[in-house]
């Protein structure tokens, strides 16, 4: 790109954005003027014109995800609080009662989850233990192009229980894989390179997935399965629901990596040498690591015994957190934890939470999937072939968002009011939204719908094409996968009827 380009791009950017975020006002207020549908409340009007505003700018990224956040708090303050409480008539809310709805986001365990985990993760990865970790694991799996691969994998699972961030955990495996490829003598853009990179991609969803905690939709969809009325998910049973799918999905990538990629050699010279460095280069392990490693081995355990003493994982989450920051017996301390967190991502979760609440509690839910899936008669088909129609819907829905998270919290109160609609006591409802969550998190076909992905991508090893062609064949063992766990799986473990 020649100079005068680079100085061209800016402006032609910002004539883009400003347009994209005029026609996104434009929908809201479309949406707001037209006649209120039949079934629908004028609050739960505005909350879908909202909802579109917001959701088209996450799509387009007109504006940072920070502003838009921002945006979100604001425009349900004053839509909220001009609208009547029930109904198309009656008094106005006001902005002072509106302001806590607007907020409620902020207010429940599951945004208390993700704010906790991203501080754990910028603490954790602060110390160098999950540097310690990865090298340790790649070097027990040996040298060899195939081990080496299992060996990112191992790696990824064990960073999930390490750091719950999907973002971090790409961050953390990214740079390790780029020093195994250059260390080795090999482009980034060999068959190794682009395998490697692929893995440090795709994996930090794909892992996260299965544990609780590895994922910032994961708690989100459990407050939503709580508050709509379903039996709370802990920490143990979504290992026991999902974990083994993640498995066998790493299984299938593992197999599709080492088969669809021509690797250029079979051993890596040099690759024993560069872990040995690695790790001398680490030194003993630090009086900080130690401690880092305590605090994590006693979190992990407190979440893995939940059933035990019945403590919110949120709150166990808040704990390590300030456990992490003690003086003396933490590691880092709240100043330069401050700096570290990702404080757009946490700001982003909770807005993102308050408006799939409003969009529930307005109605708007309930009304967009009667109009969706109701009306269009998918309700009236037997179980499986109409979860099976939602998760293929899924597939093209997802292709809208850059943020799974964002995906996850527009879509699931929709497909969860939809579900409620039906008045069928022995739908799976918590097996059905959990499907729905496989596809959102584990789809990897192109990399902008991915920040993992992206982030491996702007490695500059591997291009769509690349990611195209193994992530088409993982798609389908995907969808293959949810068939075992909705026949055969499920059913076993109590979440499918």
């Amino acid at each position: 790109m020649s100079g005068n380009e680079i100085h061209a791009l800016p402006k032609g950017r910002k004539t883009r954005d400003l347009t994209l975020v005029a026609i996104g006002l434009a929908m809201m207020a479309a949406i707001m003027l037209m006649p209120t549908p039949a079934g629908l409340s004028l609050a739960g009007q505005r909350v879908v014109a909202v909802m579109v505003f917001t959701v088209f700018m996450w799509i387009t990224e007109a504006i940072p995800y920070g502003a838009s956040a921002v945006a979100l708090v604001f425009l349900l303050i004053v839509s909220l609080g001009g609208s009547p409480a029930t109904g198309l008539a009656g008094v106005a809310v006001g902005t002072a009662k509106a302001i806590p709805m607007a907020l409620s986001g902020f207010s429940n365990s599951g945004w208390l989850f993700v704010a906790a985990g991203l501080a754990m993760a910028a603490a954790i990865t602060s110390t160098g233990l999950e540097k310690r970790v990865a090298f340790l694991i790649l070097r027990l799996v040996g040298t060899r192009v195939n081990a080496m691969m299992l060996g990112i994998i191992l790696v990824s699972f064990a960073l999930t229980f390490l750091i719950p961030s999907v973002i971090a955990r790409a961050a953390t495996m990214v740079p390790i894989v780029i020093g195994l490829i250059e260390a080795f003598g090999l482009p980034r853009t060999s068959q190794v390179g682009k395998a490697m990179l692929l893995l440090a991609g795709i994996l930090p969803s794909v892992t996260g997935v299965g544990v609780l905690t590895g994922a910032a939709p994961n708690p989100v969809i459990v407050n939503f399965l709580t508050s709509a009325g379903q039996p709370s998910i802990g920490y143990v049973q979504w290992l026991v629901d999902l974990f083994p799918y993640t498995i066998a999905y790493a299984a299938a990538l593992y197999f599709a990596v080492t088969r669809l990629f021509k690797f250029e050699v079979d051993e890596l010279p040099g690759g024993r040498e560069y872990l040995d460095k690695c790790i001398r280069e680490l030194g003993p392990m630090s009086a900080v690591e130690m401690r880092a490693a305590a605090i994590t081995t006693l979190t992990i355990a407190l979440w893995a015994s939940d059933s035990l003493h019945h403590i919110e994982p949120a709150a166990i989450s808040v704990l390590a957190v300030l456990l992490l920051i003690l003086p003396y017996l933490g590691v880092t301390t709240w100043n330069e934890l401050y700096k570290r967190m990702d404080w757009t991502s946490i700001l982003l979760f909770g807005a993102g939470i308050s408006m799939a609440e409003m969009f529930t509690r307005t109605g708007g839910a309930a009304w967009l999937s009667k109009v969706t899936f109701v009306e269009s008669g998918i309700g009236n088909l037997p179980v499986s072939m109409m979860a099976l129609i939602i998760f293929g819907a899924m597939f093209f829905v997802r292709f809208c968002f850059t943020s799974i998270t964002s995906c996850l919290t527009a879509v699931t109160p929709a497909i969860i009011g939809f579900l409620l609609t039906l008045g069928n006591p022995a739908l799976p409802i918590t097996g059905i939204v959990l499907g729905v969550s496989l596809v959102a998190q584990c789809l990897a076909i192109i990399p902008v719908t991915s920040a993992p992905a992206m982030i491996a991508y702007g490695a500059q090893g591997f291009n769509t094409r690349d990611m195209m062609r193994l992530g088409l064949p993982l798609t389908l063992v995907m969808y293959g996968l949810i068939l075992v766990c909705m026949f055969v799986y499920w059913p076993m473990v109590g979440i499918w009827k």
